[in-house]
């Protein structure tokens, strides 16, 4: 292979890596109503884990019910850590939850009135539509700081 098709390569994997880890990496979007902001699209359990543990305040918890079953089947002590948690999508998990939508936008009309602080906000999505999850979610984030 010649050095120029090598370095175009490794070029382009480096780009993906990159989008993967921005994908995938914790979001801080600052202060809503008092509360602290964060958005994460396919995070790690166990990475998700350890920052849910390391939150101080209580928790909103915004995401799809897989992998909200996920993490409090393992860790069933988290459920004290958290003010309300909020699914979206099809819960396929029979697992019980208190406040399931239909979609991310059925969630985010409501959720204002839900904010009381001190708390922390957070946004997760390990399903497909993460891209669109996280669109939403930029676009409320953008409404809601103009109120």
């Amino acid at each position: 292979m010649t050095q120029g098709k090598r370095n175009h390569i490794e070029s382009i994997s480096t780009k993906d890596s990159s989008r993967n880890v921005e994908r995938s990496s914790i979001r801080a979007h600052g202060k809503l109503k008092g509360i602290d902001v964060f958005t994460w699209m396919q995070p790690d359990q166990m990475a998700l884990e350890n920052f849910i543990e390391s939150i101080p305040t209580e928790i909103i918890w915004v995401g799809n019910p897989a992998e909200i079953e996920s993490v409090l089947s393992t860790k069933p002590l988290f459920s004290r850590k958290f003010q309300s948690i909020f699914s979206y999508g099809e819960n396929r998990t029979g697992f019980m939850l208190e406040n399931e939508f239909n979609d991310i936008q059925d969630v985010l009309n409501g959720l204002i009135t839900e904010l009381k602080a001190p708390g922390t906000l957070l946004f997760t999505c390990t399903e497909n539509d993460s891209e669109y999850v996280s669109l939403k979610i930029a676009a409320y984030l953008n409404l809601v700081q103009l109120i």
